[in-house]
């Protein structure tokens, strides 16, 4: 739960978080100290209950046009956030980020498939046999994806895992970067990919496929965040094996959220969980 309160101090943002997010309100206040003005620093957090108070700096980027220029100013800024944490998995992961590291990945998917196919023929997560050995049939793509990855120049670094225009606020100064916030569906993972919401979104925005040059562009200027490491057009062959991985990110994402859920709040969103692994099992192209 989010809300907007009016304060005799201006318009502060109260957030609420559910049962399985409880970690954002300290990985905010630790990231932001790290990047003070790509981040909202909240202004009081209540980590055993999950309360965050932070500062409302306005309006987000999806109330604007979805303009390419726009996306682009918005992934660039994501990448310039990531390109600064680089350097502090120890003090986020204390912080409670969970590290979902490539190399370990092809594990985590084989163990989410025995863990669903484990499950009653009635439990909500459950997934029949069959369902489970169709969906192994791509652990060679999802095991070729983490070694291209692996063997990639990008290290590792906060990754997203939700980031679209509404996870970003409208600068006050045309020249500033959009402070970005919201990071419960966060992992120290492959950055690249917190690519895969904001290409779902541009194709949406734009009607076009996910090669269409206005994505392209948007694309290119996150990827020239990383300059260290290659030029955009070396690192866009990271990319594709990011966005294969990404779905792995999500589903443990909602496992967490329903870890302690009511059996009605697991009806309800069971679906939305498995539906990373349905996928993954979809073979790529």
């Amino acid at each position: 739960m989010h809300v907007r309160v009016r304060t005799d101090a201006g318009q502060l943002f109260f957030k609420a978080l559910a049962p399985g997010q409880l970690f954002e309100a300290r990985l905010t206040a630790a990231a932001a100290s790290l990047a003070p003005e790509q981040l909202v620093m909240p202004m009081a957090i209540d980590p055993e209950r999950g309360w965050m108070l932070s500062p409302d700096y306005g309006a987000t980027l999806d109330e604007l046009a979805p303009t390419p220029e726009l996306w682009a100013r918005a992934l660039g800024s994501l990448g310039r956030l990531q390109r600064s944490l680089v350097a502090y998995e120890d003090t986020l992961f204390d912080a409670g980020l969970q590290i979902m590291d490539p190399q370990w990945l092809p594990e985590e998917f084989n163990n989410a498939l025995m863990l669903h196919a484990s499950l009653p023929a009635d439990h909500p997560l459950g997934i029949p046999a069959r369902d489970a050995d169709h969906a192994f049939e791509v652990f060679g793509e999802i095991e070729q994806a983490c070694q291209q990855l692996g063997a990639g120049p990008i290290p590792l670094s906060l990754e997203h895992g939700s980031f679209d225009l509404r996870r970003a606020f409208v600068p006050t100064d045309e020249m500033a970067a959009p402070r970005l916030l919201n990071l419960s569906d966060a992992h120290w993972a492959h950055p690249f990919a917190s690519l895969g919401r904001a290409i779902d979104r541009m194709r949406i925005d734009f009607r076009a496929e996910s090669d269409d040059p206005r994505i392209m562009q948007a694309i290119g200027t996150y990827l020239a965040e990383w300059s260290d490491y290659g030029t955009p057009d070396e690192l866009y062959e990271l990319v594709a094996p990011a966005l294969r991985i990404a779905p792995l990110h999500i589903h443990e994402t909602w496992l967490r959220l329903l870890a302690d859920a009511e059996t009605s709040d697991m009806r309800r969103w069971a679906p939305q969980a498995l539906e990373p692994l349905a996928v993954l099992a979809t073979p790529s192209m």
